[in-house]
């Protein structure tokens, strides 16, 4: 799914955000939002500060499995402080941060291919393989926010 639509699809939470279900997951909805758009807004802007020259991609078996099945094990990887939400998230923040990400989304569309972040797991990903982990780790956490809202 492209991210236009990942971020429609965050947008039409904001109503569920203080939902919770300790079943699923420790998290409410609104901070599986909020970590989802930090992540979403640190990448894309990560993207605009590398210098393409300096892209070094490294094939690994971890970055291979998961940008070609998407898998990510509930519960297993540490995400770093920076994207870890620090208060409890409003209807407000969550609406800034989804703005930020609609702008820094359109802003990255006319970079050159090889922009690319540095994941802590996945090491160096261009721009197409950026767009990409945002996309199933987006996807990743709207998954579990849909098992927190079922029960």
């Amino acid at each position: 799914m492209e991210l236009e639509k990942l971020l429609q699809k965050i947008e039409s939470l904001l109503p569920e955000i203080d939902k919770e279900n300790e079943k699923v997951s420790k998290a409410s909805v609104g901070w599986h939002l909020e970590h989802s758009l930090l992540i979403l807004n640190g990448s894309l802007k990560g993207l605009t500060m590398t210098n393409p020259q300096n892209y070094k991609p490294k094939s690994s078996i971890k970055k291979f499995i998961f940008l070609n099945f998407g898998i990510i094990p509930r519960g297993k990887i540490k995400s770093p402080k920076q994207f870890i939400p620090l208060e409890i998230p409003t209807k407000e923040s969550l609406e800034k941060l989804l703005n930020l990400a609609k702008e820094r989304l359109e802003a990255v569309k006319n970079l050159p291919s090889k922009s690319y972040i540095t994941h802590p797991f996945l090491g160096d990903l261009d721009k197409k393989a950026t767009l990409k982990f945002l996309g199933l780790h987006t996807n990743h956490h709207l998954k579990i926010i849909g098992d927190i809202l079922k029960y």
